[in-house]
């Protein structure tokens, strides 16, 4: 299993947030993520890594805040290539539903790959100009919300919830998504879901940035 498999860009993202920020509430809001999911975030990534990232601290001019441990700042400043995983498992497993295959056309940073006619995917990484590629998309790596906001995600989708389910551990919850592409699956809090009022046949707005979308191993050729 490749340490992809377990972190990803997002992660980066959000431990270099709560280092500028001091403060994982500050840092979920410059990202556009609720809370929940910045802590179910830190949470994931201290049982990858087996000891935690983030530290509460108190007094001072911010009335107290947030802190990385000597083990957060290590990942910052060195990346999750300088530690040892815990264990060679992914902390949450990857949803084979949101293994998406297309055809790559152009270049970064203006790389696609067409799902469907109506879907079109922004990614970053490089390919062979109309070759064949499979995505994986991480179901923690999807914002979801009710109505359309300015975001820095460059794919933007319109979906519908089909079905909420239960997750995998405690209050993780499952959602399941039809887009005008193929079926997705996104992990959320429970507290998220009961906030934006998810249920069957709500229409939802999905924020994936181009970066949450990997290459994967898989047959490719070109079309004929």
């Amino acid at each position: 299993m490749s340490r992809a498999d377990v972190v990803t860009s997002g992660d980066i993202e959000l431990l270099r947030a709560v280092a500028r920020g001091r403060s994982v509430a500050r840092a979920a809001r410059a990202l556009r993520m609720s809370r929940d999911r910045a802590v179910y975030r830190l949470d994931r990534l201290a049982r990858a890594f087996g000891g935690p990232i983030v530290v509460g601290v108190r007094g001072g001019a911010g009335h107290g805040g947030s802190a990385l441990t000597p083990l957060g700042d290590r990942i910052v400043r060195g990346g999750f290539a300088s530690l040892e995983l815990l264990d060679a498992r992914p902390t949450v497993p990857l949803s084979v539903p949101n293994l998406l295959r297309g055809v790559y056309h152009g270049a970064p940073p203006a790389a696609e790959v067409h799902v469907r006619p109506s879907l079109r995917l922004k990614v970053t990484f490089p390919a062979e100009d109309g070759a064949s590629v499979a995505l994986l998309l991480d179901p923690e790596a999807v914002v979801v919300a009710r109505r359309r906001f300015a975001s820095s995600a460059r794919n933007v989708l319109a979906a519908t919830v089909e079905a909420v389910r239960p997750g995998r551990r405690g209050r993780e919850l499952t959602l399941v998504v039809r887009t005008a592409g193929p079926r997705l699956r996104v992990a959320l809090t429970e507290g998220a879901v009961r906030q934006l009022g998810l249920a069957p046949g709500v229409a939802v707005w999905l924020y994936v940035k181009a970066t949450a979308l990997r290459p994967v191993s898989a047959p490719a050729h070109r079309p004929r």
